[in-house]
């Protein structure tokens, strides 16, 4: 009998791929445009543990301060090209993206190979951090400002000239940059030091400990809970600096000083790093799952309270006048899910694109949430932009 050999390539090999290919199209970009619904953006796959990046990336799509900057003034930066190529992607703002726009791409244009390894989660926060880095690495620094005017939101420079400030390391604003002010104080002679002034571009928030003796477990979980404006006030919360010596009451040494610390400019997009690891007694990194209630719009005012710095010389009747535009609105929430920061999964809450509503992101999974579950969520970062007058 004559035999025929028949040769063929299996369904389940022509399936696999088919699946192969796809997967190489869409594993390093965002979601296919027509697989998206309408008002959400595009998800961004996960092809290890890169979600500390993919998390960053989302909430910077969702805020169109940080947009609007990218493309005015840092069109020359590859990164920020990367960068803004992906976002337009994610948020449906172009036909097509580029196959060099991918989340690792960006990284290695980052120069932090380590955050490629599959196998090794990251911080988001430090990941955020090193993205701003890079994007303003070139940018001018200007030094010896003289008078705390000059590092001033617009609405106070004309009522603080006669404040006077040592070197102040100025740097082209950007949308993350906000400005410190603080001083010493003498509490025996009450002298006030030349206020200085430092860079901030995200605010790291402690959770303060608060002990509840003779309490049940229910009133402990409840004494547990603390309010964003809560872990501000503890940020900017006077300190004692012991052993300095006053340049006022120079015949006495080892004099206790009071730090005072202020905002002196705000920033247009006001992130808050809520720190979550503690340490036990033993050494070992724990998780603080405390809950930290946020609003929508968050006051900044109550925080700016530059008469505090003014020196004693001058009336109390000579006060500073506020900024009018410290008020933030909610832009997202990045949520760390499992142990610590070293491990885990991150996800964000965002906008819808047409601001109707909140959307959950977990890399490439995109759902519609509830207002309810975007507030009761563990936030890790918060992401929030001044509104305009």
């Amino acid at each position: 009998m004559l035999t025929i050999p028949v040769y063929f390539t299996s369904p389940i090999v022509i399936s696999v791929s088919i699946l192969t290919a796809i997967g190489v199209y869409v594993l390093f970009g965002p979601e296919p445009q027509d697989r998206r619904k309408r008002g959400h953006p595009g998800g961004l796959v996960n092809y290890g543990n890169n979600c500390f990046a993919n998390a960053i990336v989302q909430c910077l799509a969702s805020s169109s301060i940080f947009i609007h900057w990218l493309e005015q003034y840092l069109h020359k930066n590859r990164v920020a090209q990367i960068l803004l190529d992906l976002i337009h992607s994610i948020n449906d703002k172009s036909g097509s993206y580029s196959q060099e726009s991918t989340v690792a791409t960006l990284i290695d244009h980052m120069r932090q190979p380590r955050w490629l390894s599959p196998f090794e989660q990251q911080d988001s926060h430090e990941f955020l951090l090193s993205l701003i880095n890079v994007l303003t690495y070139k940018q001018s620094v200007q030094t010896k400002q003289h008078g705390f005017a000059a590092c001033l939101d617009s609405d106070e420079q004309d009522e603080t000239k006669s404040l006077l400030i040592t070197e102040s390391p100025l740097i082209t604003p950007h949308p993350f940059q906000g400005l410190q002010a603080t001083q010493l104080q003498c509490i025996e002679c009450k002298h006030k030091n030349p206020i200085s002034v430092s860079l901030f571009e995200t605010l790291s928030l402690v959770i303060p400990d608060r002990q509840i003796s003779n309490a049940s477990p229910f009133t402990t979980r409840q004494q547990r809970n603390f309010t964003l404006q809560e872990l501000i006030g503890n940020y900017l919360k006077s300190e004692m600096i012991t052993s300095l010596t006053c340049s006022q009451c120079k015949s006495k040494s080892n004099l206790p000083h009071r730090k005072i610390t202020t905002f002196s400019r705000l920033p247009e997009i006001l992130c808050l790093h809520i720190i979550r690891t503690t340490w036990t007694n033993e050494g070992w990194p724990t998780k603080n799952t405390s809950h930290i209630s946020f609003p929508d719009l968050l006051d900044m005012n109550p925080f700016i309270s530059l008469s505090r710095l003014l020196p004693a010389n001058i009336p109390p009747t000579q006060t500073i006048k506020k900024p009018s535009n410290a008020l933030y609105r909610l832009n997202s929430v990045l949520v760390h899910l499992g142990g610590i920061s070293e491990a885990g999964h991150f996800i964000i809450y965002r906008r819808r694109i047409d601001n109707h509503g909140w959307l959950s992101i977990s890399d490439d999974s995109i759902r519609e949430c509830s207002d309810l579950q975007v507030f009761a969520s563990m936030a890790y970062i918060l992401f929030y932009e001044r509104i305009k007058k």
